[in-house]
C-alpha cells in the first residue's frame, strides 16, 4: 500500500517550464545572445546549472549561473504575479492525498527559491508537505537516484511503499534507479516517449487522479492488480478481471469523442473515433478512421485503435472495453470486419459502447454484436 508520494514539481504539479524558457530567452537576449525554445528543452528538469550552461553551450554563449540566477529571481517573481502555473486538478489531488494520511514530498531539481514560489502558486505553503527537497540538498541531480533515495530515507518509508510522479525522461530514470514505482506524465514527454521511459505507469496528467479519495483506490488506479491469466480472443493476458470503474468508462468515451475530430474523411465526410481500454496495462489507446482514394484501403477507427494498442503493448493485447463515437443517431455499430478484429483481442463480455449525435449512448457486449466470431482451428479447444 502507498505510504508516501514523491512529486517532481515542474510538469507535474505546476507548469512553469514555458515561463522559465521565456525568461531564459530574455536573459540571453540581455547578454547579447539569441536563444530559442528548442535550445532549452533537453535541459529542463536538470537544475539551473545545466539549464543555463547546457543552453549556453548549444548557442555558443559565455555566461555565468550566478548572473543568470539573479536575473531569474527578479524576473520570475514579477512574471508569477500575473501567471497561473498550477496544473488543473493539482490542488485537489494534493488535499485528497493529504486526507488519506499518505506522506508527501516535493523532489525538485530547481533552486529552493523557485520551489517555494511554485508551492505557493499551488495555493499551499511549503509546510503543507512532509518534506521539500530542492537542488541545494543533493550533489547529483536527476537522472541520478539521489533525490528520491534521500526522500524515502527522510520520510522513513520503504521504497516499495512509495511512488514517484515525473514528467521528464531524466526524472523517470531517477525514480526507477531508486527502485521506486514511477508514474510518467505526458505533460512534457510525448505518449511514446513516456511509454518507452521505463516508467511503471503512464498517465496524461495529475488531473486524472482528481476523483480518488482513498489510498486503496489510488493504488488500484495506478497499479491495478494483475493476478489472473484470462483468455482474450487468441491470447492469454494477465488481468485483474475486476469491474471497470465508472470514471475509466467515462474517460474512454471522452477520448473516443475527442479523437473523432482527428479523422481523415475527405470523401465520405463521415468521422469516427474509437478508444479502447487495455486489460493488461490499464492504458487507453485511440484511433480515428483514415480514408483513402482507393476506398478499400480505408482504415476504420476501431482497427486503427487496435493496431496502435498491439504495437504499443509488444504484440499482446486484451481489450476490456472499446468506445466508438460517430455522428449517427442512433449510434453506429462497428462493421463486421472491425468486430472480427476486436474479437481477436477480446472476451465475449468485452463491453462496446456506441456514442452518437447528442452523446446518446448504446451499450453492448461483444457477444451481442458478434455471437460467433471466427476462431483459428488451433485455438478452438481453448
Amino acid at each position: 500500500m502507498i505510504k508516501a508520494v514523491l512529486f517532481d514539481m515542474d510538469g507535474v504539479l505546476v507548469d512553469s517550464e514555458d515561463l522559465s524558457i521565456s525568461i531564459g530567452i530574455k536573459y540571453f537576449e540581455s547578454r547579447g545572445y539569441k536563444a530559442e525554445r528548442k535550445n532549452f528543452l533537453s535541459h529542463l528538469g536538470t537544475g539551473m546549472s545545466d539549464f543555463i550552461y547546457g543552453t549556453a553551450s548549444e548557442i555558443g554563449a559565455e555566461v555565468s549561473v550566478e548572473d543568470a540566477d539573479r536575473f531569474y529571481q527578479e524576473a520570475y517573481a514579477k512574471e508569477l504575479e500575473n501567471t497561473v502555473i498550477a496544473m488543473p486538478g493539482a490542488e485537489t489531488v494534493l488535499h485528497n492525498i493529504k486526507n488519506m494520511g499518505i506522506k508527501m514530498a516535493i523532489c525538485s531539481s530547481a533552486q529552493r527559491w523557485k520551489v517555494n514560489a511554485n508551492i505557493k502558486a499551488l495555493g499551499v505553503d511549503p509546510g503543507f508537505f512532509d518534506l521539500v527537497i530542492a537542488e541545494d540538498m543533493i550533489k547529483r541531480n536527476k537522472s541520478n537516484p539521489d533525490i528520491y533515495l534521500l526522500a524515502i530515507a527522510s520520510l522513513g518509508v520503504d521504497r516499495n511503499d512509495a511512488i514517484v510522479f515525473e514528467d521528464s525522461r531524466g526524472g523517470v530514470l531517477a525514480g526507477v534507479n531508486a527502485g521506486i514505482r514511477t508514474v510518467a506524465l505526458t505533460t512534457t514527454m510525448t505518449r511514446d516517449e513516456a511509454e518507452h521511459s521505463m516508467a511503471d505507469r503512464v498517465i496524461r496528467d495529475i488531473k486524472e487522479l482528481e476523483g480518488i479519495k482513498d489510498a486503496k483506490a489510488l493504488e488500484d488506479c495506478l497499479f491495478p492488480p494483475r493476478n489472473r491469466s484470462l483468455l482474450y480472443g487468441a491470447s492469454y493476458i494477465m488481468a485483474s478481471g475486476e469491474p471497470i470503474r465508472p470514471e475509466i468508462i467515462n474517460k474512454c468515451i471522452k477520448e473516443a469523442i475527442e479523437v473523432r475530430k482527428s479523422a481523415y474523411a475527405p470523401y465520405s465526410k463521415y468521422k469516427v473515433g474509437a478508444a479502447l481500454l487495455s486489460a493488461g496495462t490499464g492504458l487507453i489507446y485511440r484511433g480515428s478512421n483514415i480514408e483513402n482514394s482507393s476506398y478499400g484501403a480505408t482504415i476504420c477507427a476501431e482497427r486503427n485503435a487496435v493496431t496502435t494498442a498491439v504495437s504499443a503493448e509488444g504484440g499482446e493485447l486484451g481489450i476490456d472495453l472499446i468506445a466508438i463515437a460517430s455522428e449517427d443517431s442512433p449510434p453506429a455499430p462497428p462493421c463486421a470486419l472491425c468486430l472480427q478484429v476486436i474479437a481477436e483481442f477480446s472476451r465475449p463480455e468485452t463491453e462496446i459502447i456506441l456514442v452518437g449525435e447528442g452523446n446518446v449512448e448504446l451499450r453492448y457486449l461483444l457477444r451481442d454484436l458478434l455471437p460467433k466470431p471466427f476462431v483459428f482451428p488451433t485455438m478452438r479447444k481453448q
